[in-house]
């Protein structure tokens, strides 16, 4: 009875290589699974990175626009405030011209 043989196979046998096969597919399945995963993630992080600096360039874009607006404003105000001081220096010579002349006559 030690090296007994049976004429009938074993039904585990045969049921080994289909087994394995379903195994090794939803292995295959679970690796495609998780490399998709990562794949998407990934694809979610750049689009999320490219949103947040459209949304930066954006930004820095209006307020570029918003600081040559103000600095033009500006310019047009030191202009203005260069021809009033040239008015006033004129006023204030002529005045000054006057009160010398006043003076000369006085004395």
């Amino acid at each position: 009875m030690a090296n007994q043989h049976r004429s009938v196979p074993c039904p585990a046998t045969s049921m080994v290589v289909p087994i394995a096969g379903i195994f090794a597919g939803l292995a295959s399945g679970a690796v495609s699974a998780h490399m998709s995963g990562v794949a998407a993630a990934r694809q979610a992080r750049e689009d999320r990175n490219s949103n947040i600096l459209a949304h930066q360039v954006r930004e820095a874009s209006m307020a570029a626009h918003d600081w040559a607006d103000l600095a033009r404003q500006q310019a047009i105000e030191i202009e203005r405030l260069k021809a009033e001081n040239a008015r006033l220096s004129k006023v204030a010579r002529q005045n000054y011209d006057l009160a010398q002349r006043l003076a000369k006559k006085a004395a």
